[in-house]
């Protein structure tokens, strides 16, 4: 929406400064087909365009959605857990975010499952847009660590009211 509101001043004010009308009309054109393009994006595909911090806070609007009380680490010294999210019966769970292109590694499962004990929550989960070794897998069974991959994100996405 920013994006198509500058393209529109932009153009006005090419138009009011004496610039060909052809310049402003092509800036207003590259701003509707950009806004256009960016309402058909889903929402995974803006994920996977996110850096980490703005998908740990897009995890807080999404966990919000589903009824949880959402909690905010810091950004740095986090011991851990990016989120942490209360039940509405007190049940904690604390959340490790990872916006990866490649595949998650069992470094993730180290890091929540030393986070549970230290913010004294029941479980552990790590949610990410990508995927997770064998490894992974392997050390979470044992840990009580929930894996969220790209698919059960995408319909956790679709569960709190996000398309696509």
């Amino acid at each position: 929406m920013i994006g198509l509101l500058i393209s529109m001043v932009g153009a006005v004010s090419l138009w009011w400064f004496g610039a060909p009308l052809w310049s402003s009309i092509l800036l207003l054109l590259f701003g509707i087909v950009w806004f256009i393009w960016r309402a058909r994006l889903s929402t995974i595909d803006r994920i996977d365009r996110m850096d980490g911090r703005e998908f740990e806070l897009f995890l807080e609007d999404v966990f919000t959605a589903l009824g949880y009380t959402v909690t905010v680490t810091p950004a740095s010294r986090d011991f851990g857990a990016d989120l942490l999210l209360e039940t509405p019966d007190g049940w904690s769970i604390a959340v490790q975010a990872k916006r990866y292109e490649k595949v998650v590694g069992l470094e993730a499962v180290q890091q929540i499952a030393a986070a549970v004990p230290y913010y004294q929550a029941h479980e552990g989960w790590v949610v990410t847009n990508s995927t997770f070794t064998d490894s992974a897998y392997e050390l979470a069974a044992p840990n009580q660590v929930r894996l969220i991959a790209r698919i059960e994100l995408e319909e956790l996405l679709k569960e709190a009211g996000y398309k696509r």
